[in-house]
């Protein structure tokens, strides 16, 4: 989703929030903010979609909250998204398919006309996922946080992510000129393969585990 694209078109935000409302269940099946609650306190670069926050005057709430205002604007929409096979192919289903960022895929009858979005209970504003979407930039503090850590890190690991947006390039790159030592775990080209002398080119989850008992770190051929 295109910055501009979603700020200017309400049917680019109808669009977003019908598809990632029917998503939402599934893809927080899994326990949220694990990092936070082990006591990491990571820094989230391009945000989080557990908060939900004001275009105008960036008040914010948390996810559920407006998944709550969602379902109380429509509420035979949020019921017939409930009662859903997602595995399902039927009419039953709408032909709706999960996507892996969460996403369901909606016919465009199932949203376009009836669908209603909650606005900004402070200013009536255009409410967005708290997440640095394409064309928009990273909070200029944020950055710079995450640019200071880079520089001051013994070691940068990155894991699963091919780094092609500069905002997570130039963070390795510091860290490489730094003297960090630094390795990528990725299956797939990275941006940084020219400079990064340790390239593990396989699964997270067949290398990580690996990690935890340090029993055995062959890497497994993809």
């Amino acid at each position: 989703m295109l910055e501009l694209e979603f700020i200017r078109s309400s049917r680019a935000r109808r669009r977003y929030w019908a598809r990632s409302y029917a998503g939402w269940r599934r893809f927080t099946a899994a326990q949220p903010g694990l990092h936070h609650r082990a006591g990491s306190n990571p820094l989230e670069l391009h945000g989080t979609v557990y908060v939900v926050s004001c275009t105008d005057c960036g008040f914010s709430l948390q996810r559920d909250s407006f998944q709550d205002q969602v379902k109380a604007l429509n509420p035979k929409w949020a019921e017939a998204i409930e009662s859903l096979d997602y595995d399902s192919r039927s009419d039953k289903s709408f032909g709706m398919k999960q996507r892996p960022d969460g996403d369901i895929e909606i016919d465009e009858k199932f949203w376009e006309e009836e669908f209603n979005i909650p606005n900004c209970q402070k200013c009536n504003g255009i409410l967005k996922p708290d997440v640095v979407f394409f064309g928009d930039n990273v909070p200029k503090g944020r950055a710079d946080r995450a640019m200071e850590a880079a520089k001051e890190c013994d070691a940068f690991l990155v894991l699963g992510s091919s780094m092609m947006t500069m905002s997570a390039f130039r963070l390795i790159r510091a860290a490489h000129e730094a003297g960090a030592a630094t390795a990528i775990v990725n299956i797939g080209a990275t941006r940084a393969d020219d400079f990064v002398p340790l390239k593990i080119n396989a699964r997270l989850g067949e290398i990580l585990p690996r990690l935890l008992s340090v029993g055995s770190l062959a890497v497994p051929v993809v």
